[in-house]
């Protein structure tokens, strides 16, 4: 037994939200290398420009704040990505209790007992004709 679909739109906002999220996580990994190869060159070019603090720009800099992108990134799929799923699973559930509760009214529709009288016509009161 099937039921159908309802609420086309959630359906759409929850797929649309998983899409966004494998979005945002392509974006984060490619901004993580940019982020990288972006500091490595900045800090070559400052090289002794900035004096101490010339690590930040370095590879250890690139390495923290790629680190630092990719860990945002993931935070933000993960979000998108539960929130679609929620919607989804929210769904679920819904299609999930009008099914058995169709199923429990076809199963107590099926075991009433026929109480409508045997012989066509008449009132409920009249003896049975003879035959």
């Amino acid at each position: 037994m099937t039921v159908p679909k309802r609420f086309d739109f959630l359906r759409f906002i929850s797929a649309l939200l998983k899409v966004f999220a494998w979005i945002v996580l392509i974006l984060s990994i490619l901004g993580a290398i940019s982020t990288a190869l972006f500091s490595t060159q900045v800090g070559s070019l400052l090289g002794e420009q900035i004096g101490d603090y010339g690590w930040l720009f370095g590879g250890v800099g690139a390495i923290m704040s790629a680190v630092f992108v990719l860990f945002f990134g993931f935070v933000y799929f993960a979000l998108l990505f539960a929130l679609g799923e929620s919607i989804s699973l929210n769904l679920a559930v819904e299609e999930n209790t009008r099914m058995t509760a169709a199923l429990l009214l076809k199963m107590q529709q099926d075991s009433q007992i026929d109480t409508r009288p045997t012989y066509p016509g008449g009132f409920t009161n009249e003896p049975e004709p003879y035959k």
